[in-house]
């Protein structure tokens, strides 16, 4: 066994039968050691890295963010659009023009697409949890993590969670955890959608 490993065991040794320093050990190794390691690095193809960034900040702006992956050309609109209009039900003509009347929009570039990849931005239920996943992660001697816990448990979450946050020293932290999560998920998809056309590509020969 290396030296390191040698004194970790001689420190937890020393301690064992101190049941309050034994936790102090084990919380420090939940929040300290572990916690770095929450987002698996996913290995995407160097060509679509560039796009990781793009499309996160599209969502979390709102906006159902497209990806042609021949290309890496990325389109994106806001949610709320697309519950009014299917850009896929109607002829792309026809859909463009509507477009053009309705939102002065002349370029809509996802209906030219052969095929392309479709991210949504995170819904109320994966929001929630990624502001749970942030409050818990946070020390147990942090006051904000009790303040984050209670107003997650009590009316309007996620307008008391944002003015908490807006209004500490973690607001930073808090955006660079969703924009993590946020990358995870998008690599996550990216390389299941990627797999899915090669499937296809090869059923086809």
């Amino acid at each position: 066994m290396s030296d390191a490993l040698d004194q970790i065991l001689g420190i937890i040794h020393s301690v064992m039968d101190d049941k309050q320093k034994l936790n102090r050990i084990l919380e420090f190794l939940e929040e300290e050691i572990f916690k770095e390691d929450e987002f698996k690095e996913i290995e995407i193809p160097e060509k679509f890295k560039p796009c990781i960034a793009e499309i996160v900040g599209s969502l979390d702006a709102g906006l159902v963010c497209f990806l042609n992956p021949e290309t890496l050309d990325i389109d994106a609109y806001p949610h709320d659009l697309l519950h009014e209009i299917d850009l896929f039900e109607d002829e792309p003509e026809e859909v463009k023009k509507n477009l053009s009347e309705l939102y002065d929009w002349d370029d809509v570039k996802v209906l030219d697409w052969l095929i392309f990849i479709e991210f949504t931005p995170p819904d109320s239920h994966e929001s929630f949890r990624i502001m749970e996943a942030f409050a818990e992660r946070l020390k147990n001697a942090d006051k904000l993590k009790n303040k984050l816990i209670d107003a997650l448990n009590n009316r309007k979450p996620f307008a008391n969670f944002k003015n908490i946050i807006d209004n500490s020293d973690h607001r930073q932290d808090w955006f660079d955890f969703k924009f993590r999560w946020l990358e995870n998920n998008v690599a996550t998809q990216l390389m299941e959608e990627l797999e899915n056309f090669q499937c296809e590509a090869f059923e086809k020969i």
